[in-house]
């Protein structure tokens, strides 16, 4: 329930943004849809490497293995070490921020005070945690969309802070998950030995071969109870990834790379750096040239900095792609085919799902569960690409996705969202003659 101040007090976040954040909030950006894409290609081959391989019956790695000593395995560690595993779902988490951002200004835009604006986000961000549990159920145990939807709630109760708070509040909170990242990382090693993150054999016990799809429905369940009791780590990790995204929005950085250049272009070489930097002795650590078992941990903690750094250096790449779109003019086929999918990133990912669940699970297809990590990563791909081509089949339809038609039906009702606010006061008493 809203109390009186909230249904008055006009949105901030808003009233101190650029003019090309507004600007932003009325346009359709590119670099948003071509990023889900990409990140769909990401999420599908750690997805595959790292937890669909398992419901086959195979080892759990975070990697993926080498078989028989295989240079290609070897090769395919190192670039999804670097470019993929950890690297696709803080993308999404910027990119759920940025989303949630403009919304939020175009909420503004119409009028919507603070407390009602915070409602309608809330049911949009509430019903995603849904889909999500739905999807962690009857599809994949591995499910992101639960704890991404719960992470949009708690952004909500932060969209009236001001932006260099909530800039300070990112950096504090990012910089001490490195820090308990590597601190612990040297407890595990000196516990456990190196390669305590390789493999787990209590995860393999708990999750097994999915014989039949009923034990799927029941580690889905399984997974989605434990996923929420740890969900409070989660968000502390991947929540400054959120307000980045979320400030970019608001600052209009997508929209107007011209203007803030300064920004991308570092924000893009850090986010280079730190997932070479990371990612390569990751890679070394998991074909075992190298033995210390702290980078496995730095690649999942300062190495997500690659996911807003690869938005940052698409925005700059897909500057002149964006002034064409602007000017009415249409994509290139590769940059319209991964837009159409970003558009319908939801349909995307939980097709993924049923892709590769008719492709690992035992009692369907039953293939490539002991694979190693180099076919696996044309597997991944495989799938993404038969996504990929739904999506630019409904774009060329004009078609929407469908679970992002249902899912704005249920957040924003039959006729969507009003186009100005109109206060609702509580009617007044009927006085009797």
């Amino acid at each position: 329930m809203h109390t009186g101040e909230d249904q008055t007090r006009a949105l901030p976040s808003a009233q101190t943004s650029s003019p090309s954040a507004a600007s932003a909030s009325q346009r359709r950006m590119v670099v948003p849809d071509i990023a889900r894409g990409v990140m769909l290609w990401g999420i599908a081959i750690a997805n595959v490497a790292t937890a669909w391989v398992v419901t086959g019956g195979g080892q759990m790695t975070t990697t993926g293995r080498v078989v028989n000593g295989s240079w290609w395995d070897a090769l395919a560690i190192m670039f999804t070490t670097s470019f993929v595993h950890s690297r696709g779902f803080p993308m999404f988490a910027t990119l759920l921020g940025f989303g949630l951002g403009i919304i939020a200004m175009s909420l503004y835009r119409r009028g919507y005070p603070l407390g009602a604006a915070r409602g309608v986000l809330a049911r949009r961000y509430g019903l995603l945690s849904v889909f999500g549990i739905l999807h962690a159920v009857f599809l994949f145990w591995g499910d992101i969309m639960v704890a991404y939807g719960l992470m949009g709630l708690v952004l909500i109760t932060l969209i009236g802070v001001r932006t260099k708070i909530l800039l300070w509040i990112a950096g504090s909170m990012f910089t001490l998950t490195c820090l308990m990242g590597v601190v612990g990382s040297l407890f595990m090693t000196s516990v456990l030995g190196s390669d305590w993150l390789s493999t787990s054999a209590d995860a393999e016990l708990l999750l097994g071969s999915s014989e039949t799809y009923g034990r799927v429905m029941l580690t889905g369940l399984l997974m989605m109870l434990m996923n929420l009791l740890g969900f409070p780590v989660q968000a502390f990790m991947l929540l400054p990834l959120v307000i980045i995204g979320f400030v970019a929005a608001r600052e209009g950085v997508l929209a107007d790379p011209a203007r803030y250049r300064k920004v991308l272009v570092w924000t893009a070489t850090f986010g280079a750096v730190v997932a070479v930097g990371t990612g390569v002795p990751a890679g070394l650590e998991a074909i075992g040239v190298l033995d210390t078992g702290i980078f496995a941990v730095l690649t999942m903690t300062l190495g997500t900095a690659a996911g807003p750094g690869f938005i940052a250096l698409l925005a700059l790449l897909l500057n002149g792609a964006q002034q064409k779109a602007d000017a009415g003019q249409k994509l290139s086929a590769p940059l319209w085919a991964l837009s159409a999918l970003g558009r319908r990133s939801m349909t995307g990912y939980v097709l993924q799902s049923v892709i590769f669940l008719i492709v690992f699970a035992p009692f369907a297809l039953g293939l490539f569960a002991h694979a190693g990590a180099g076919l696996l990563l044309l597997v991944g791909t495989g799938g993404w690409l038969l996504t990929l081509g739904f999506a630019c089949l409904l774009e060329a339809m004009g078609k929407k996705g469908p679970f992002e038609a249902v899912h704005r039906r249920l957040s924003y009702g039959k006729k969507g969202l009003v186009r100005q606010w109109v206060p609702q006061y509580p009617s007044a008493p009927s006085s009797s003659l």
